[in-house]
């Protein structure tokens, strides 16, 4: 059953697999397929000096380029609802109008780059849950999301190193704490990965 539990427009019909570059119909190598692709990305995008700023824009370009070789809607806002579990994300319609109160916000706070490292953790950790409650698009959220932090942080004068979380897990609890209005996990996560 899939992790959204439900049909998706999204999906092969009768399947859960995610419609492809590759027309690849098995999950588990679609997931090995994406795994690859998204990884060479992101190698590619750490080589590269980041958008400045990191708005809207250059958030759903993220998303576009990591999922560029695998997904026909890289880089699109989804069209539909989608959960995991009991956590319903917000509903389509409701997607671009709230990212763009959130990159407002970010804006309001120039980017985060003029706020001393404690205000920018926990600052962080309130975009990052914001936009995790969002899930504005149907996969790869949690990447993408990474890979904007890491981006507004290097334009912030600061280093962001996810590869310090030695589980990925602790990485998933803090997004899902976070989602249920608790950022303490998240924001002593980011402490620790944060560094000039």
């Amino acid at each position: 059953m899939s992790k959204y539990q439900h049909t998706s427009m999204y999906c092969y019909p009768g399947t859960d697999v995610l419609i492809n570059l590759f027309d690849v119909q098995d999950e588990e190598k679609l997931k090995e397929l994406e795994k690859v692709y998204t990884l060479f990305r992101l190698s590619e995008l750490q080589l590269q000096k980041p958008a400045d700023p990191v708005d809207a824009k250059a958030f759903l370009a993220i998303h576009r380029y990591l999922l560029q070789d695998v997904y026909p809607f890289a880089g699109e806002l989804r069209q539909e609802m989608i959960s995991k579990g009991s956590s319903s994300f917000a509903h389509p319609k409701h997607i671009e109008t709230h990212l763009m109160k959130i990159f407002e916000e970010l804006k309001a706070e120039n980017y985060l780059k003029d706020l001393p490292r404690n205000g920018l953790v926990s600052q962080l950790a309130y975009f990052l849950s914001e936009l995790n409650a969002l899930h504005p698009f149907r996969e790869g959220n949690g990447r993408s999301i990474r890979e904007f932090a890491r981006q507004l942080l290097l334009n912030a004068g600061y280093r962001l190193d996810w590869e310090k979380v030695l589980e990925p897990a602790e990485i998933i609890n803090a997004f899902v704490d976070s989602f249920n209005k608790d950022n303490n996990r998240l924001e002593r996560l980011l402490d620790e990965i944060i560094t000039r």
